[in-house]
């Protein structure tokens, strides 16, 4: 049976406050419901004790908060790694992960935080239409985009389910999530609008309440939207799966790069630093004998020339497929230092969560069918 209750997490403030007064309610209401959301981790309405019995029996007719529902749950054996698969209303489903980090170093816990740092990997699409050979979200194919709400509350099940008993997410606290990535399932940027209309309610003060530079947008890039984002004064950071850099390989890895070449992506790239000031990070999932070679050290190094860019170096995954072995220690570090040597920033991210298949795509292809173990790194 069809639900046709509004979904709360899919309303911008202003689209929130129209609602309550379409209940006949005043528009403050929205803060309230906002506020027992994303503070105090409410999932259900019946939690909201300051509304009253009449309100939140209307708000259960006719409205919804949550719209997933947990099909599995990995947690890796230092419990800083977590991943779970979503079903959908509409029967499909999603991926999510969960990722703890130590503070940096010399960093200082203000009086009651944790010194941890919650990233939280969401998916922006059922599936990709992007079609990486080595990740096996692309394998799935693509069935739909999520809407803002769908994304939103991927972020809102950690906080709920991490956060301890009674703490808010204030300046005095630290909140166990702070950190959202759209490096899940999907390409972000073809999904634009939602993606967007979900990053204002992570941003906003009333909402999660993230600063944009803890939210990082993910693309394989899509020089046009790249350029959106920017025009429209996005100004969260931006990584570019980049994984290879001549148009030769980069056809082959990432399948997009034959309708937006490498030119088009740099361009794009360049005019995003103009408009915001922000740098983009270029991943690197490096395969041993493919994208590990000497001539791609210095196709790199002339392609982001001049950027003061950062390269974000992750061996592949180990997959069923023989045709994307994963780079080894030593050739990642070798790696790394061919391009320092030449004066590109370049950092080593250790992969994270294989043992629970935490890479993109991974889990969920226990649940479909004719699809490879694999997926593009976390």
């Amino acid at each position: 049976m069809e639900d046709n209750r509004t979904y709360i997490l899919d309303l911008s403030y202003a689209e929130l406050k129209a609602f309550f007064t379409g209940l006949g309610e005043p528009a403050f209401r929205a803060d309230q419901l906002l506020g027992w959301i994303y503070r105090k981790h409410a999932a259900t309405f019946a939690e909201m004790t300051d509304l009253s019995i009449a309100l939140r029996q209307k708000l259960e007719e006719t409205s919804v908060i949550s719209t997933l529902t947990l099909v599995e749950e990995r947690v890796s054996g230092d419990a800083k790694t977590r991943k779970a698969l979503f079903r959908l209303c509409d029967g499909n489903t999603i991926e999510t992960a969960y990722m703890a980090y130590s503070a940096h170093p010399g960093e200082t816990a203000e009086a009651g935080a944790t010194r941890e740092r919650g990233t939280v990997c969401v998916s922006s699409q059922v599936g990709c239409a992007i079609k990486c050979p080595f990740c096996a979200t692309g394998q799935q194919g693509f069935t739909r985009n999520l809407t803002p709400g769908e994304i939103i509350e991927q972020a809102l099940y950690y906080a709920r389910i991490l956060a301890p008993a009674g703490v808010k997410a204030d300046n005095k606290t630290r909140p166990p999530v702070n950190n959202v990535v759209f490096m899940g399932m999907g390409e972000p940027l073809a999904n634009y609008d939602n993606v967007v209309s979900a990053v204002g309610m992570l941003n906003f003060p009333r909402g999660m309440g993230l600063s944009t530079r803890q939210i990082t947008i993910s693309t394989s890039g899509l020089a046009r939207e790249i350029r959106r984002l920017a025009d429209d004064a996005i100004h969260v950071e931006l990584a570019v799966s980049l994984h290879a850099a001549t148009d030769a390989l980069r056809n082959s890895l990432v399948p997009v790069n034959r309708t937006v070449p490498l030119s088009e992506l740099m361009l794009a790239c360049r005019y995003f630093i103009m408009k915001t000031g922000r740098r983009p990070t270029f991943e690197w999932a490096l395969f041993r004998g493919i994208n590990d070679s000497p001539i791609q050290v210095e196709a790199l190094v002339k392609l982001i020339g001049g950027l003061n860019a950062h390269v974000n170096i992750i061996a592949g995954n180990i997959t069923s497929s023989q045709d994307f072995p994963p780079a080894g220690e030593k050739q990642v570090k070798a790696f790394k230092e061919a391009l320092e040597s030449r004066g590109v920033f370049a950092t080593i991210r250790g992969a994270r969560g294989q043992e629970i298949e935490a890479g993109c795509g991974q889990l969920r292809s226990r649940y479909v069918t004719g699809v490879k173990t694999g997926g593009e790194p976390i």
